[in-house]
């Protein structure tokens, strides 16, 4: 059975085919029409789920989409779309109309939503967003029961739930509805900070370690209380973000306890520093009041978190020592991209209630299009670029690395996410601590406090980072302290506050980047690389070769290794 999972409510749409309830191909549209945070209807990526498994949309038996507009046209007056005249009933159609005119010519039965092309039938499902967020979590980790917690903005009328998984049923406990929404108070306070609220949260937790936070601490719950049975209230007079960003997302109010905004040209200083520490501490607290409700309502040892607040890396790698769990799983994309995998999923199992026999956890995130040396030396010579072909290309980009340069790193299939874990990477030597500084200001152009991240081998994770017995960390998607003995050995990717986001690398599921990791620490001593996303900042990750040319040329990459292929400047 094919299902064919589609985001296209937000930022970042994506698509995402599933058979038999295992994932095929994901992709955002981002990296296809090269436009960050795309919002456009995901045709690119569609076609890309289709060829690459080579099937006509005919072969898709249905169709999920991570978003239930039904409960959008019943809710009452909404200010953002009224004077944007937009009508949230549109989602109904949107899907149809983009699918018909634009991938394959279908007939429809307007009263079910059901396409007929030869022969073939495919429905349209519509998922909530938040179950869409919870299956993203549960059915791609290693538990056959856990609790769910999710938590973003908001998603038809949700911020916040709490909810459990069983076999191939969720559950569903208590909510929280918008605008409540401890996400909209992120990026209202990230906006407040001079930054791009749904793009630059990064930017604020990686401020908030060169602040003191407890300057902003009392002002912080003003703006934002605990409530009983794991809840928590905002105080909406200090806020405007459920007029859906037609006067900004904070009040004018908010000034008289925090000061005034931040301009975006206006270079931080500590004030600035402390709000962020203060934001990012009260982020926590509210988050790990609710943790603790939700594991009363259901005791397990077992916890998954999903939906854009738990892209805060931060936060993820405190959850075991603040809260009764056990284990925790965050997958590779808890955002809103990642809900074209969670409907599919949600579908599959809770709708469809195909029974899901024993929990198989995904490990990887390779799930994108790939480009073999066939292709790659094909493109080599439309451009008529020299380059040295390699017979073993990871030997090479270790050694590369050890001379202290800055390398582009171009293997396999594209990751899902927005993470860069091996495939579509910028790796250097974290010896050096001139790096960071570097690759901030020469390859990266973006503000010189922004970390990098360390990927080391799995298996000696433990003599590097205080970490929990038998902890991995495959997708990028926890920070952790870097043991104060080995700081001084990886300078570059050791954070101020002496932590670092660490991702573990595994022979099993990326033995190109294990091996080159493996090479230089045979030859530094050091099993870690620095590694960072293979883009630019304003534009999307690389997808392809030419995508991974033009960054090279472009920015102050010394080297750069596609598949076999070797350039130098």
């Amino acid at each position: 059975m094919y299902i064919l999972g589609i985001h296209n409510s937000g930022w970042l749409t994506s698509a995402a085919l599933i058979k038999d309830g295992e994932i095929r191909v994901a992709c955002p549209e981002e990296r296809l029409d090269r436009r960050k945070y795309s919002r456009a209807f995901p045709v690119g990526a569609i076609r890309l789920c289709l060829q690459a498994e080579g099937i006509p949309l005919s072969a898709v038996d249905h169709i999920a989409i991570g978003w239930n507009p039904g409960i959008n046209v019943a809710s009452r007056y909404r200010g953002g779309f009224s004077e944007r005249l937009r009508y949230a009933g549109e989602w109904l159609y949107s899907v149809p109309n983009h699918l018909f005119g634009r991938l394959m010519p279908l007939e429809i039965e307007s009263t079910e939503q059901v396409f007929r092309a030869r022969g073939a039938t495919a429905r349209i499902h519509h998922v909530t967003h938040h179950d869409a967020h919870a299956a993203n979590a549960f059915y791609l980790s290693p538990f056959d029961e856990a609790a769910i917690f999710t938590a973003d903005a908001y998603g038809e009328r949700n911020s916040t739930t709490w909810k459990r998984g069983r076999g191939g049923r969720l559950e569903t406990f208590q909510t929280i509805d918008f605008p409540q929404s401890l996400g909209s108070y992120y990026s209202a306070l990230t906006e407040f900070l001079g930054y791009t609220s749904d793009s630059d949260e990064w930017k604020v937790m990686g401020l908030a370690p060169y602040g003191d936070p407890a300057r902003f601490r009392d002002a912080m719950r003003r703006l934002i209380r605990l409530l009983p049975e794991g809840r928590f209230e905002l105080d909406l007079t200090y806020f405007n973000h459920f007029n859906f960003d037609t006067e900004g997302l904070f009040s004018p109010k908010v000034e008289e306890i925090l000061g005034p905004a931040r301009r975006g040209d206006e270079e931080p200083d500590q004030r600035h520093r402390d709000l962020a520490a203060a934001m990012q501490e009260s982020f926590e607290e509210v988050l790990y009041h609710a943790l603790r409700h939700l594991h009363t309502l259901a005791p397990s040892r077992n916890l998954c978190l999903s939906g854009g607040c738990m892209m805060n890396s931060v936060f993820n790698g405190k959850v075991l020592s603040h809260t009764p769990f056990e284990q925790v799983y965050v997958s590779f994309a808890p955002d809103d991209s990642g809900n074209s995998i969670g409907a599919a999923l949600a579908l599959y199992h809770d709708l469809l209630e195909v029974p899901r026999p024993e929990a198989r956890p995904v490990t990887h995130a390779y799930w994108g299009p790939q480009w073999d040396d066939a292709a790659i030396e094909a493109t080599l010579r439309k451009y008529k670029l020299a380059v040295r072909r390699l017979e073993r290309p990871e030997a090479e980009a270790a050694a590369i690395l050890s001379r202290g340069h800055i390398l582009g790193w171009f293997q396999g299939r594209m990751e899902f996410g927005q993470r860069a874990l091996g495939n579509r990477s910028i790796l250097a030597d974290p010896r050096q601590a001139s790096m960071k500084g570097v690759i901030n200001a020469a390859v990266k152009y973006r503000e010189s406090f922004r970390p990098f991240a360390p990927s080391v081998l799995e298996e000696r994770v433990h003599d590097y980072f205080e970490i929990e017995a038998g902890g991995t960390v495959p997708f990028m998607e926890r920070v952790y302290p870097i043991k104060a003995a080995m700081r001084e050995r990886i300078p570059a990717v050791t954070h101020v506050d002496g932590s670092g986001r660490l991702q573990t690398v595994s022979r099993r599921d990326n033995p190109r980047y294990h091996a080159l990791i493996t090479e230089f620490e045979r030859l530094t001593g050091v099993p870690v690389v620095l590694n960072t996303s293979f883009n630019v900042q304003g534009e999307p990750v690389v997808c392809s070769p030419e995508d991974a040319l033009r960054t090279f040329h472009t920015s102050g990459l010394d080297d750069l290794i596609l598949g076999s292929f070797h350039l130098a400047k």
